[in-house]
């Protein structure tokens, strides 16, 4: 989310406003700040955000520790609930890659199983609470994506997209963040949903589907290799995205095949010993906040006339062309 409110920045600072975009796909981190910016966030308040000046934002550093420790609120009050809930977390791992629908059909497990073994270790009370003081329960606008995966199929859903099951802003948000293993499925309707981002991490195709000629992708997960030999402190953070590096450019060249113009937005290989391995710390948010924006500011200098760009930027236009697409 920190390398998201840095590009952000620097994409406002470049005359460009995402919101503005006909279609905004967010999958996992990339729901939230596609659907904040869907609710009437601004490049700004992002940014202030992560700099302690937002209004929603904690006022003291003790209050910043707590609200990152909410996020990791253990489930489990004795060994025996840990041992339960870690079998029934790695059972979500498995079933939301769609193994568990190739051995069963998508078969849902019993209620004493499910009440047995119940998946996720951390909660996720506080984070709902949160989404739902600030986001509204109806979608806010046509065009907005939010990627989750069924947990029994491992089937992408695309809650705001034609034909998809409704279901609340806040309750779409909250599924699409519900890491595999880490936080509990959230239950939409009579179905189990889990983050979209174990499907496809920017899930690029959605914007190539709805039409987009222009798509700007933001990969935090990714890099853009500068050639040469890499130091060995980047190695670890290059291995740790070289899978998702893999898919984003099938992703990429698939829709460049069809003659669409995507911009991917990551960052550069020497900023990953800045940004790291773990993109789950929060101490240091302010200080990614700047090296993504000067990155991205770095990266809309050299490509200023790439054509997505220009689509973004185009002046007089009573809707922009170009896609934002939130990744995870």
């Amino acid at each position: 989310m920190a390398y998201h409110a840095g590009a952000l920045k620097a994409l406002h600072d470049f005359g460009i406003d995402p919101a503005s975009s006909d279609v905004i796909v967010g999958t996992s981190a990339g729901s939230i700040m596609a659907s904040y910016l869907a609710a009437g966030w601004t490049a700004s308040d992002f940014y202030d955000y992560a700099h302690g000046r937002h209004p929603r934002a904690p006022e003291r550093e003790e209050d910043e520790h707590r609200e990152a420790r909410s996020v990791f609120t253990p489930l489990w009050t004795s060994p025996r609930q840990r041992a339960a809930r870690t079998l029934g977390s790695m059972f979500a791992v498995v079933s939301s890659r769609g193994y568990w629908r190739r051995a069963t059909g998508g078969r849902v497990p019993g209620p004493g199983l499910r009440r047995a073994f119940p998946a996720g270790m951390y909660s996720t009370t506080e984070t709902r609470i949160r989404l739902e003081e600030d986001l509204p329960a109806q979608w806010p606008r046509d065009g907005v994506f939010i990627c989750v995966a069924d947990l029994y199929t491992g089937e992408r859903v695309v809650f705001g997209s034609p034909g998809a099951p409704s279901a609340p802003l806040p309750a779409a948000v909250l599924a699409s963040t519900a890491i595999p293993g880490v936080f509990p499925p959230v239950k939409i309707g009579d179905r189990y949903f889990v983050d979209g981002g174990i499907v496809s991490a920017t899930s690029l195709d959605l914007a190539v589907e709805a039409g987009c000629k222009s798509i700007i992708c933001i990969a935090p997960l990714g890099y853009r290799n500068e050639g040469g030999i890499a130091e060995p402190r980047l190695w670890l953070p290059m291995a740790m995205r070289s899978l998702f590096a893999r898919t984003l450019r099938r992703e990429v060249n698939a829709a460049r095949e069809r003659g669409i113009d995507v911009l991917v937005i990551r960052p550069w290989a020497r900023d990953l010993a800045e940004l790291g391995s773990n993109s789950m710390r929060h101490f240091d948010r302010a200080a990614l906040v700047e090296a993504s924006r000067r990155g991205v500011t770095r990266l809309l200098e050299s490509e200023g006339d790439h054509p997505a760009v220009a689509a973004a930027s185009r002046v007089g236009s009573s809707r922009r062309s170009a896609s934002g697409v939130e990744s995870r």
